[in-house]
């Protein structure tokens, strides 16, 4: 997901994969193996895109991170597309396996994506949404970038920067401009 914009940036920057799947059934949980299996620990700066976002908003709830950076991701589920919350629950009945076979067909990224990511840990994440009580921390360390005509997490209105033609996907759509805003940022944290 994050190669254009890995080759945007002149600094370093350590992009975690999910863990395999194994049987977490909330955003904190997945957050508690990022941390042990990726050594994420107090300083670091965390970030990540859409549930990435809000995985690492978890991982805040475990650490002191120096900052916290979300790309089209949600601080609490008023921000997720509210037919999208109200239709989670019924994720555990989705026939995951057979929309991630449709979505192998696609000639996209994103539908690449989502066809080899475990239909298991799919499941899990959507049911889980509703349940989420969103990030109760901070906020003076979260730094956040957002397309205008997302829909899957709407753009809010105030706290963030905003790209206007871009949707959901910022680091694969608008890599160079997300990569401008991580750069922003940086300089920003280091001056401080």
């Amino acid at each position: 997901m994050y190669n254009a914009l890995r080759h945007k940036l002149d600094f370093e920057v350590n992009f975690i994969n999910w863990p395999p799947y194994c049987g977490e059934k909330a955003y904190a949980e997945v957050a508690q193996r990022v941390v042990k299996e990726s050594d994420v620990e107090n300083g670091d700066v965390i970030g990540g895109s859409s549930l990435g976002g809000i995985v690492a908003l978890e991982i805040a709830q475990l650490i002191q991170p120096k900052a916290v950076i979300l790309i089209g991701s949600a601080i609490n589920t008023s921000e997720v597309n509210s037919l999208l919350a109200m239709l989670s629950p019924f994720a555990v009945v989705t026939p995951i396996t057979l929309v991630q076979l449709l979505a192998g067909k696609q000639k996209n990224l994103v539908s690449a994506m989502f066809a080899e990511s475990s239909p298991d840990f799919i499941r899990a994440m959507c049911s889980y949404l509703r349940l989420w009580r969103g990030y109760e921390g901070g906020r003076d360390n979260i730094f956040r970038i957002h397309g205008k005509k997302d829909h899957i997490i709407p753009c809010p209105n105030t706290g963030c920067d905003i790209i206007d033609d871009a949707g959901h996907l910022l680091a694969i759509t608008h890599a160079g401009e997300t990569a401008d805003f991580l750069k922003r940022v940086r300089i920003q944290l280091r001056n401080n």
